[in-house]
């Protein structure tokens, strides 16, 4: 099963850990990593399980990215992630991204998240795992919301 893995630790609670992880529009990098045409003024983790997972652009549009299919607070995520190889939303396309959140200290939580189920683009299952593997993915993506960790962001 192709998968991506990142982790980090950041300097905070695990409370503080997952409510900025769920705050995604006061990190996520919304000018460059969005879906529509237009750049993105929020993305929005609906807090429950069966919520949504969407963009809203900045004409107040909304783009569906998947949906949240656990949420355990403080420590599991779980999202589908429902975005097809030409970066729209496709509700056949199911690959899932859990983040765990793991308390080390009072004050430091690692955290670990796992974008899989590449299988579900079929043949172009490989390059779609390279590109979310890449430095301008999931790394970065990652980096920006320690960075807000760090920061006091979420």
């Amino acid at each position: 099963m192709l998968s991506v893995h990142r982790s980090i630790v950041v300097d905070a609670a695990q409370v503080q850990a997952f409510d900025t992880f769920v705050a995604m529009t006061t990190w996520w990098p919304l000018a460059t990593h969005t879906i529509g045409e237009a750049p993105a003024r929020a993305s929005i983790v609906e807090p429950r399980t069966g919520g949504r997972w969407y963009d809203v652009d900045k004409n107040g549009v909304e783009h569906t990215i998947g949906r949240v299919l656990a949420y355990e607070p403080p420590g599991r995520l779980l999202l589908s992630w429902e975005i097809s190889c030409g970066w729209e939303h496709d509700p056949h396309v199911k690959t899932e991204v859990e983040v765990r959140f793991v308390a080390e200290t009072p004050a430091r939580t690692r955290v670990s998240l796992e974008h899989r189920g590449f299988e579900s683009y079929g043949d172009r299952a490989a390059e779609m795992h390279e590109r979310y593997s890449g430095d301008d993915a999931w790394t970065y993506v990652f980096g920006c919301y320690a960075n807000a960790v760090r920061t006091g962001g979420g």
